[in-house]
């Protein structure tokens, strides 16, 4: 039976809402969702694609018992603090508690990569409407291609005489559209570059990427200095809940405590995107996943949308939605209910 139901997208941390549409239990689509006061019905092309690709996921029932018992005795043949599991924002509140309870109960080790970002204090985060009534604004990355959704609120704020500057170390589609464009070699002087600019009191920094976390915190540094706001458009749907709860890492220190462990536990993450699969060399793996990370046992989960979730976007405003899939025949089981099985 097809159906249609509200959720948000999974794909990035700005927290659009979308009409994803289900027929008999798999994902087939999604249409606007007008309502939602993020996005109004608009989705980016990100969004599209991961959702087309999600559509390809055929699998709706698994048998644990085997696979459970496996990691069970996997697990019980090694020393607690050779066990690492790493996560991310990837998965939502209720997942993280869980993981967090099971490492701690256990003395594993526990890791997640939010890309350089940090935790910040709220009072200098920038909500997106903020971002259309700002004098000026300042983008380190480029937000245009990555996050096109704000990338229309800054537009609007252009429309409003903002003045806007792009900061990057290559030519990108956010300088092209920009006042002004200052292409870096490297994030090492950022706050130097950002202070050469002038800022204004009424200033907003939108930043989606960066080298490393003691570039960022250089520009969190500014950002109190001179009172204004920031933005920072994260990686992934719960990203900013993942920064409250669990200290990140560098991928030096997640290569470093690799190094030192011998079963490895991916939960909704995929280290490919950021580590070299040499490190993984002669280690045991388990991807619990909602993407196949090709990586040692892959074990089945269910997706964000087949319970009830919420996400925490880049704002910090949290968004809560149930089941939007609501199909009796999934016995997939959560990342809460394997590790409670385990």
């Amino acid at each position: 039976m097809l159906k249609i139901n509200h959720t948000i997208c999974p794909k990035c941390s700005i927290g659009c809402g979308i009409n994803l549409i289900s027929n008999d239990g798999f994902i087939v689509g999604i249409n606007p969702f007008k309502n939602h006061e993020i996005n109004e019905g608009k989705n980016c092309k990100n969004c599209i694609d991961y959702i087309n690709k999600l559509s390809e996921n055929t699998i709706k029932a698994f048998d644990y018992t085997k696979t459970i018992e496996d990691i069970k005795e996997k697990i019980n043949t090694i020393d607690n603090d050779k066990i690492t599991i790493i996560t991310s924002g990837n998965c939502d509140d209720k997942t993280l508690d869980s993981i967090i309870d099971f490492t701690k109960q256990n003395k594993y080790n526990l890791l997640t990569y939010e890309y350089n970002f940090s935790k910040i204090d709220s009072e200098i985060l920038s909500t997106y409407d903020e971002i259309e009534k700002a004098e000026q604004i300042i983008t380190i990355g480029d937000i245009y291609r990555n996050n096109s959704l704000i990338a229309r609120r800054i537009i609007h704020a252009q429309q409003n005489n903002a003045q806007t500057i792009n900061i990057h170390t290559e030519n990108n589609l956010t300088g092209y559209n920009s006042d002004e464009f200052i292409k870096i070699d490297s994030y090492d002087t950022i706050d130097e570059v950002i202070k050469s600019i002038g800022l204004k009191d009424n200033s907003i920094i939108i930043i989606n990427q960066i080298d490393t976390n003691e570039n960022y915190e250089k520009v969190i540094g500014l950002v109190n200095d001179n009172n204004i706001k920031l933005l920072p458009l994260l990686k992934h749907p719960n990203s900013y809940s993942s920064l409250q709860k669990i200290n990140p890492s560098s991928v030096d220190e997640i290569n470093t405590t690799i190094s030192n462990s011998e079963l490895i536990i991916f939960i909704n993450e995929n280290p490919c995107e950021y580590l070299d699969e040499k490190v993984l060399e002669n280690k045991d793996v388990i991807s619990f996943t909602e993407d196949d990370t090709s990586l040692g046992l892959s074990v089945p989960i269910r997706l964000w949308c087949q319970d009830e979730m919420s996400f925490t976007n880049s704002m910090g405003t949290t968004q809560t939605y149930p089941d939007a899939i609501q199909d009796d025949d999934n016995n997939l089981k959560t990342v809460t209910q394997i590790l409670e099985l385990i």
